[in-house]
């Protein structure tokens, strides 16, 4: 553990990047709702985009997770090759599309943003304010996802 660095003082995220964080989440739940609530007609390219988004959020947080690792004196292979295996594994869900059932790439979604959260909760070295911004996507992700992996299911 000697490759570890000491955490830094308790940071909260500000409101800038509150509100940042909301207007870059605000994807997930406009695309989940037009896919489940919305005109039919609008439901192929809402669950579309929602996918899409999915895939760019999880690329973000893999890079996010790299950064936060090279800037170490020693950065962790394992570690490295985690965060870049977030965004591949994104990019395997989306272009399995068409290949699987929808139900199954939503699930698969849900599930990379949730190993991706614990993984980001399980590691000492972040700083304090990435849990809480992690978490927020998170959230906003798996309850979008699962929204739409209802209507998916039922249809």
């Amino acid at each position: 553990m000697d490759d570890v660095r000491p955490a830094s003082r308790a940071e909260s995220p500000s409101v800038a990047l509150w509100a940042i964080a909301l207007l870059a989440l605000s994807p997930f739940p406009v695309t989940s709702l037009l896919f489940s609530f919305g005109p039919p007609k609008l439901a192929g390219a809402s669950l579309t985009s929602l996918l899409a988004w999915s895939t760019a959020v999880l690329s973000f947080l893999g890079g996010v997770r790299w950064g936060l690792e090279t800037r170490e004196p020693e950065p962790r292979w394992m570690r490295q090759a985690f965060s870049a295996l977030c965004a591949v594994a994104a990019w395997v869900i989306l272009l399995a599309r068409g290949s699987a059932p929808d139900t199954w790439i939503i699930g698969g979604f849900m599930t990379a943003f949730l190993v991706q959260w614990l993984f980001d909760h399980q590691t000492p070295d972040t700083p304090s304010r990435y849990p809480v911004l992690s978490t927020a996507v998170t959230a906003a992700a798996c309850v979008s996802l699962a929204l739409a992996l209802e209507k998916a299911m039922s249809a």
